[in-house]
């Protein structure tokens, strides 16, 4: 405190003393606790005196602004006779002192006393600031070096009022109060709490507190990659950072959203331009979102793969085809072409397979059939060949029985029934519709739930990841392939089977191969969740090398988003010289992924080569290849 003035000790009496309302103690309960103290002061006198400095608008009176509960167990002392009205009390007075330089000492005095509450400093810390010194300042003031944290006391300090109570009297928890304090908008804060109420030490999280005030927004964060950070503030917008985040973490809020889009609408009418350009098509369309089923899952089926001219530029089949632009992490526009309907690609708007796909014999139950309506259709059908139910069950098991015989005979002698009839009944019912999928195919699906317990979040994060990769592209093409055959469209399954026995085999192949990967339950081989067969299946089908991965897969600024600092730094490691490197880890979050993305993508460089380890396959088993 550079203008500090100390008298030397003095004594005063206690009708020439009061508490100073800059104090920074405020909590009652520890204020008032003062009898362990009264007893020291009767048995050995005061051993430190009271800090006080002159009133303003008097000229007898001085406040305590170190030593309150000093003050007050004299006072009680006095005024239950152990003292006399007299008794000399030790002060120090500190004259010359502006407001905030007393406030940043009675600050410093009770960092090393008695449990200062933590709102108490943080109310300190803002009435400082609020007679006029800065952050620099009050570090200084109180010995504090770190002015990241003399910040976020200060933020936390200013809350908005009913906040800030909250915080006082417990209602909200410090980890709940220092999200609200991510926004030094006041009106924000306070909606946002009143929104969320009612709080409980655990609800809503820190993490949902941001959320509703969209601090590090991950769509917002997107935009503003894309249209630069720069370009944004040079019009004007501004983005507040979190001064609670991670030194190494940029989350924050943008908080001139309109302005944002305004700048997204016009960057992504240029990139329009451009598809159009290389497609040559200047009346192309463009879908704000991907096709999607009645699930809501996006329709692969849809999508188009364009073909690339000599030129160049991209040729795209004949009909009505448009474009969807979506941002990756790393700011990038990623563009993906598709039918603009089924009705469009196949020239019905419902799916290939057939609607009415039942065997000619009993029809299907319906799909809401209670467990009582189906009993008496069941006696009712029964009836004709006198049987009960269960006698039927039983017939029907000898049945099956049958069948499972015949198919073992028939493969004993080389057939290939029993897999044409497993190939082509899963293929029906897995790349069906829910509304098309057939009844009367005589056997269960082989997809389980092997998705039970995997949360919506996490479903949409893995589409994310896998639309748009050459990998689904090619499944989507071979899909489309399947269902435009008969042995998927005739809706009599009795000759559509019939046509899948007589199908090429290089067309049953393609389906065996389809049915087979929509049957597995997962297919990366990471620690902890390594399936063998898997890695055996990839090497069976030729995928054995890092080059060959990578014409499935290529790498996205979403991808590398997954991974902190650290790794992504890894990542670009071996792929950029050292001078570079050493600059990279200065670099923003953001403007990280967009450098190692380039180095990993950029033709003719070696970053061509690489796959993240996960998504390798273990090492081939040469002694069991060999048995």
């Amino acid at each position: 405190m550079s203008s500090m003035t100390l008298t030397p000790s003095t004594t005063l009496t206690i009708d020439q003393l009061c508490l100073s309302t800059l104090n920074v103690r405020t909590y009652s309960p520890d204020a008032e606790d003062t009898a362990g103290l009264q007893a020291s002061i009767l048995a050995d006198g005061l051993m430190n005196p009271i800090a006080v400095h002159p009133m303003k608008g008097s000229k007898s009176k001085f406040g305590a602004i170190a030593g309150g509960r000093r003050y007050r167990a004299i006072k009680a002392l006095i005024a239950n006779g152990d003292l006399p009205l007299d008794y000399a009390v030790r002060v120090t007075i500190l004259d010359a002192l502006t407001d905030a330089e007393l406030i940043e000492h009675s600050i410093t005095e009770n960092l090393v006393r008695r449990d200062l509450r933590n709102f108490e400093l943080f109310a300190g810390v803002a009435r400082a600031a609020s007679r006029g010194h800065g952050v620099e300042q009050i570090a200084k003031g109180i010995g504090q070096p770190n002015l990241t944290m003399v910040s976020r006391w200060l933020r936390l300090g200013r809350l908005a009022d009913p906040v800030f109570d909250a915080l006082r009297t417990g209602l909200i928890s410090e980890e709940q109060a220092m999200a609200l304090a991510a926004t030094e908008d006041k009106d924000l804060q306070r909606v946002t709490f009143e929104r969320l109420a009612p709080f409980t030490a655990l609800s809503p999280s820190p993490a949902e507190i941001r959320r509703a005030m969209k601090i590090g927004d991950a769509k917002a964060q997107r935009d503003l990659a894309f249209v630069g950070a720069d370009a944004y503030r040079a019009a004007g917008g501004r983005f507040e950072l979190d001064l609670f985040a991670d030194a190494s973490d940029e989350r924050g809020r943008v908080v001139d959203e309109g302005k944002l889009q305004q700048l997204v609408d016009e960057e992504m009418e240029r990139v329009r331009a451009q598809v159009r350009t290389a497609t040559r098509s200047r009346t192309l369309r463009f879908l704000a979102d991907k096709p999607t089923d009645q699930w809501g899952n996006i329709d692969h089926q849809l999508m188009v793969t364009p073909k690339r001219r000599a030129d160049g530029s991209l040729e795209l089949p004949e009909g009505a085809i448009a474009a969807h632009i979506a941002i990756d992490a790393s700011g990038a526009p990623v563009v993906s072409y598709w039918w603009e309907s089924r009705k469009a690609k196949f020239g019905s708007e419902r799916k290939p397979a057939g609607t009415d796909a039942t065997l000619p014999s009993t029809p299907a139950a319906p799909t809401s059939e209670s467990p009582f309506a189906a009993h008496h259709r069941a006696e009712a059908e029964q009836q004709d060949v006198g049987v009960s139910i269960d006698g039927m069950f039983a017939l029907s098991a000898v049945r099956r029985a049958i069948i499972r015989a015949a198919l073992v005979d028939d493969a004993l002698g080389e057939g290939d029934v029993g897999q044409d009839y497993l190939v082509w009944a899963q293929a029906r019912a897995l790349l069906a519709t829910f509304d098309n999928r057939p009844s009367g195919l005589g056997m269960r699906t082989i997809a389980g739930d092997s998705l039970v317990g995997v949360s919506h979040e996490a479903l949409a994060l893995a589409r994310l990841h896998v639309d748009g990769i050459a990998a689904t592209g090619i499944v989507a093409a071979a899909v489309a392939t399947i269902t435009r055959q008969r042995f998927f469209t005739d809706p009599n399954l009795k000759t559509a089977l019939e046509a899948y026995c007589a199908a090429e085999p290089g067309l049953k192949r393609l389906t065996a191969a389809v049915v087979a990967g929509i049957a597995l339950d997962r297919s990366l081989a990471a620690p902890g969740k390594t399936c063998p067969v898997h890695d055996a299946v990839a090497h069976a089908a030729g995928v054995e090398t890092d080059a060959c991965i990578r014409t499935y897969w290529t790498p996205t600024g979403d991808m590398l988003d997954l991974f902190p600092k650290a790794q992504r730094l890894a990542i670009a490691e071996p792929f950029v010289d050292r001078t570079t490197f050493a600059t990279w880890a200065k670099l923003k979050s953001s403007e990280l992924t967009t450098a190692v993305l380039a180095v990993v993508t950029r033709a003719g460089s070696a970053g061509l080569s690489w796959v993240h380890p996960l998504f390798r396959f273990g090492p081939r088993d040469d002694a069991g290849a060999s048995e």
